[in-house]
């Protein structure tokens, strides 16, 4: 058995390939990936958790209709955030 051309490491660097650019690019944040998204916050004081589980539907059926592969990093970058959210609220 040969080993998977894909791996977890390129998995977890193409989230943060679309988070880190996104996010500045679009003023949510300067920081970076783990500093403060102030757009995301503003969603989880208005919406709570339902915006980002409604995202991470949304990127799923649209991967299921279309196939592309980038909707699964996008469901996987929208699930960072409200897990990040909800385990700062724990804190």
């Amino acid at each position: 058995m040969s080993a998977p051309t894909y791996t977890f490491d390129q998995f977890v660097s193409e989230i943060r390939s679309l988070l880190e650019p996104t996010a500045a690019g679009k003023g949510y944040n300067t920081t970076g990936i783990n500093g403060q998204n102030q757009l995301y916050e503003f969603v989880q004081t208005v919406a709570g958790e339902g915006h980002g589980l409604g995202e991470m539907i949304y990127k799923v059926k649209r991967y299921a209709a279309k196939g592309n592969p980038e909707d699964l990093v996008k469901c996987a970058a929208w699930a960072f955030l409200v897990l990040r959210h909800r385990r700062g609220e724990e804190s």
